[in-house]
């Protein structure tokens, strides 16, 4: 019994450390995956990357799609469920890693769900890394000073 109590408590502040970094995680719904590539109009389908990618539904998605698909993701549970969910795709990998630590300044598709208060942080990143002609999807909340070229359901669209 008490090794279930252990087990219980340790999954719990794994899910929770992650709040401390960004966002609790959230599943993306499988119909807002599909609405989030569909109003990209990207041809060329070269590096997708997902800021805080929590089970790899969206870096699975894309690289269905043909990007080069990467997720960053901070909890090893949930690093470990992508890293299943993508291991037949070579075109895709998650890192357990940070998201402010990641790579972004090849990127041409950056996706991120994150708590409102860090939009902030996160936009200064966005400013710094990412090349002129990406394109950045927030799912719910906007950048603070960016404002999006197009808002979809819960999908808002930015151009650098």
């Amino acid at each position: 019994m008490e090794i279930v109590i252990w087990s219980i408590g340790f999954l719990i502040v794994v899910f929770c450390f992650a709040v401390f970094f960004g966002a609790p995680y959230v599943p993306t719904r499988q119909l807002d995956i599909e609405e989030i590539f569909k109003n990209i109009k990207n041809s060329k389908k070269s590096k997708f990357v997902d800021l805080g990618s929590g089970d790899g539904k969206l870096v699975l998605y894309a690289a269905k799609l043909g990007y080069q698909s990467t997720g960053y993701e901070i909890n090893p549970i949930l690093w470990m469920i992508s890293n299943f969910r993508v291991r037949k795709y070579p075109n895709a990998k998650v890192i357990l890693s940070n998201m402010w630590s990641a790579d972004i300044s090849n990127a041409d598709l950056v996706f991120c769900f994150l708590a409102s208060k860090y939009m902030n942080k996160l936009e200064k990143k966005l400013n710094q890394e990412m090349k002129p002609g990406s394109i950045f999807v927030s799912y719910v909340f906007e950048l603070p000073t960016k404002k999006p070229y197009l808002k979809h359901k819960s999908a808002l669209y930015f151009k650098f």
